[in-house]
């Protein structure tokens, strides 16, 4: 089981205020924020990091995403318009997709990075 992601940008504050913005609908807050990381998750469980990366560092792999779970599919919606409010652009808008489970709903879009972050559910 994965406990908690790392990810790199070379954006820092905006990437901070962009995550507290989109993590934010599913119930992960901005726990600590050193300038040289930021943490969110929950009080007790911290899970999701963000560090600077220097402008000649990649910070994305091809084909790599991030796919983080939520309560609902109201969740999932409600967290990816709030990425796309908050210049996240958008790979696939909320929806169902029968050819991974017949009870996935899921959105993606790309942060300011360009990471591909997935919101998801199985819960009808």
């Amino acid at each position: 089981m994965i406990d908690h992601v790392s990810l790199g940008t070379r954006h820092y504050a905006q990437a901070v205020a962009f995550y507290q913005q989109a993590l934010k609908p599913l119930g992960l807050a901005l726990q600590r924020d050193t300038g040289a990381e930021a943490a969110f998750g929950t009080a007790s469980q911290w899970s999701f990091f963000l560090y600077p990366v220097e402008e000649d560092q990649p910070v994305t792999a091809k084909g790599t995403h991030v796919a983080l779970g939520a309560a609902s599919r109201a969740v999932v919606a409600e967290a990816h318009a709030a990425a796309l409010a908050a210049s996240g652009q958008d790979i696939f808008t909320p929806r169902t997709r029968p050819d991974i489970s017949p009870t996935y709903f899921g959105a993606m879009f790309h942060d300011l990075d360009g990471h591909r972050i997935e919101m998801l559910t199985n819960a009808a």
